[in-house]
């Protein structure tokens, strides 16, 4: 049997084909991966291999295209330098994906000993002051400003200079008989972790980005389809995670705590969190503005305010201002919130809908203003240190809820527990609520299955993950 024959025709045909596929715009997979490790790795390397991998992020996202991947080794080291995607990210069918096996982005820079200069019983470094909340990392151990005018032994402050916004003087006092040389001295020179600007078909998976003097997540500009899947935000300036402008973001399994905020989403974005946590920051915990949002499986607690929802104005976009959707909507589903002043602090014209979820220990469980609406069932509001209810907004609709003791302001009006009749009538519904205590245990769930139902109704969390207790 003679051999197949390959035409000349055929050989001319398939050249041919290919470049006919490409003007059609059809998609030829050429997606590559990329290795990068800040021990081993050198920037000269072909960075195809972990044994070729690069050494910078910088380097490594100057190399990637679209829909490739990057795979960053954790070394136990933290990467000292930013993660920036701009104009980087992949295809529907094919995503972008960044897998950050459990690495640390850090903000953090020693600081050279000989920088210092002193003044008095005080040490100065004049130079750039970072955009944020930048601080000073004193032997590994975060620690709050003094004040400038008047440093204690072991305080600091980083302030900027009058004439120049951008300038600033970080200023430390050592304690008696001591120098800076005395100390590891780290700042916050590095104002983001992650920083995406335009990027869209990407997935973050296992990275964790901490102090920063800004955000440890910062997503800006036209953003679709951004995926984050076990991260942490922790230690920074600002928020842990933020998304800005026009953003589509999804975060599963994420951990903000001990930031400024933990979660800031304003403008026009649109986000949607599932199993989160976020504790400790300690200005807010969840802050939405604009748009809409969603959050279930949420723990919550230990923030000044742990949700604060309020409408936003876009006047940076084009007809922003205008916009259908800057009255911010927000759907939360088995939340447990505790702590803090407000459980959640709903503002005018936002609109909220809570579903089996559990507001407890906070001075006021939750408060609508003025123009708000809020839509509460088959939840619990309990144990607060003022009012389990606070409601100036004329549209409330609650029923299956439990409350304890049972504490409730409407239009100014007070109602105490033994007027809950009262209030029941003033409000207009609540035909199948409960004032009644729901017995909840350390972990602010539900104690005892008796009280978990009114009628057929399961009140509070459908589902509990221990993970997230942790």
């Amino acid at each position: 049997m003679k051999p197949p024959v390959r035409s000349s025709c055929f050989q001319i045909i398939l050249p041919l084909l290919f470049i006919l596929l490409s003007f059609a715009g059809v998609e030829i997979c050429t997606a590559e991966t990329w290795f990068v490790n800040n021990l081993q790795g050198k920037d000269d390397n072909e960075g195809r291999t972990a044994a070729q991998a690069f050494r910078t992020l910088a380097k490594v996202v100057k190399t990637a295209r679209t829909s490739d991947t990057i795979i960053i080794a954790n070394t136990g080291e933290a990467y000292r330098e930013p993660l920036v995607l701009s104009h980087l990210g992949g295809t529907p069918s094919k995503p972008l994906v960044i897998e950050g096996n459990g690495a640390v982005i850090s903000g953090l820079r020693e600081i050279d000993p000989r920088q210092w200069q002193k003044s008095g019983d005080v040490y100065e470094i004049a130079g750039p002051r970072p955009y944020g909340w930048p601080m000073l990392v004193i032997d590994g151990k975060r620690t709050a400003s003094g004040d400038a005018k008047a440093l204690q032994q072991g305080q600091w402050s980083w302030l900027r200079t009058e004439d120049d916004k951008k300038k600033g003087i970080l200023r430390f006092r050592p304690e008696a008989g001591k120098k800076p040389g005395d100390y590891r001295l780290e700042g916050s020179f590095q104002s983001s972790g992650l920083q995406v600007g335009s990027s869209s078909y990407f997935v973050v998976k296992n990275l964790i980005s901490e102090f920063h003097s800004n955000d440890g997540f910062n997503i800006h500009g036209d953003c679709r389809s951004a995926v984050f899947e076990n991260i942490e935000g922790r230690f920074n300036g600002d928020d842990g995670f933020s998304i800005h402008e026009a953003i589509e973001a999804v975060v599963r399994n994420g951990h903000f705590h001990h930031n400024g905020s933990g979660i800031e989403d304003v403008n026009l974005s649109r986000s949607f969190y599932s199993g989160i946590k976020v504790h400790h920051n300690s200005r807010l915990g969840i802050l939405f503005i604009g748009a809409f949002h969603s959050a279930v499986d949420v723990q919550v607690y230990d923030n000044p305010s742990n949700f604060r929802i309020a409408p936003g104005t876009t006047k940076h976009l084009v007809g922003g201002e205008f916009s259908p959707i800057q009255g911010t909507s927000v759907y939360l589903q088995n939340v447990i919130s505790h702590g803090g002043e407000y459980g959640a602090f709903i503002a005018d014209r936002a609109r909220v809908m809570i579903v089996s979820s559990i507001f407890a220990a906070s001075k006021v469980g939750i408060a609508a203003e003025r123009g708000s609406r809020v839509h509460l069932t088959k939840s619990v509001v309990a144990n607060c240190e003022d009012l389990e209810l606070r409601l100036k907004g004329e549209s409330f609709f609650g029923e299956a809820n439990i409350y304890f003791p049972g504490r409730y302001e409407l239009g100014g009006k007070s109602f105490l527990s033994q007027e809950w009749d009262a209030f029941k009538a003033a409000v207009g519904h609540h035909e199948q609520a409960l004032q009644q205590d729901p017995v909840l245990d350390s972990h602010f769930r539900i104690g005892e299955a008796s009280l978990q139902k009114i009628g057929k109704h399961l009140i509070g969390p459908t589902v509990y993950y221990e993970e997230l207790e942790k």
